[in-house]
C-alpha cells in the first residue's frame, strides 16, 4: 500500500471517529431538557437526568411545572413536588398522569390504586436524578419504606 494511500485512510478514519463523537454529543438524552430556559437560573437544582430526561419524551420543565407566566416575579403558579409543597395531592398526581396511565401504574405496583388520591407521586418518586431510588429498592427496603407512614401502634 503506498503511503499516499495510507495517510488517505488515516485521515478517513479520523474524521470518521471525529463525527461519530459529535454524534454521540449531539443526542446526549439530556440536551433538549437541560437546555431548557428555567436551567439558565435554576442550575443549583441540578439537571434532569434519567428517563423523564430523553429526548423522545419531548418534555421541558414547564411539561409538569407548568407555564412560567410571571415568574420570576411572585406570585407564580409553577407546581412545586415536595412534601411541604402547598398544592393538593390530586394536583401535584394530575401532572404525572398527564403522560402515566392509571391502569398500567396499578398494574405495576398495586400501592398505586392504595394511595393514588392520598399521596402525592414525589413522597415515594424522585424524577430529577439518573434513577428513581424507589425502583432500586429490594422488597424488604420498600418495606422499610413504608413503615416512615405506616408505623405499627402497639
Amino acid at each position: 500500500m503506498s503511503r499516499i494511500n495510507w495517510l488517505l485512510m488515516l485521515s478517513a478514519s479520523v474524521l470518521s471517529l471525529a463525527l461519530m463523537s459529535q454524534q454521540a454529543y449531539c443526542n446526549d438524552s439530556t440536551e433538549q431538557i437541560n437546555n431548557d430556559s428555567c436551567m439558565k437560573c435554576h442550575k443549583r437544582n441540578g439537571k434532569m437526568q434519567g428517563h423523564h430526561a430523553l429526548d423522545e419524551l419531548n418534555l421541558s420543565c414547564s411539561s409538569c411545572h407548568g407555564e412560567k407566566g410571571n415568574h420570576p416575579k411572585k406570585p407564580n403558579d409553577l407546581m412545586v413536588f415536595s412534601a411541604d409543597s402547598d398544592l393538593a395531592v390530586a394536583t401535584q398526581n394530575n401532572a404525572c398522569l398527564t403522560c402515566h396511565i392509571p391502569k398500567k401504574l396499578a398494574d405495576t405496583e398495586w400501592t398505586h390504586n392504595v394511595h393514588a388520591e392520598k399521596v402525592a407521586c414525589s413522597a415515594c418518586h424522585q424524577l430529577h436524578p439518573q434513577a428513581d431510588r424507589i425502583m432500586t429498592l429490594t422488597t424488604k427496603q420498600r418495606s422499610d419504606e413504608c413503615q416512615r407512614c405506616h408505623s405499627v401502634q402497639r
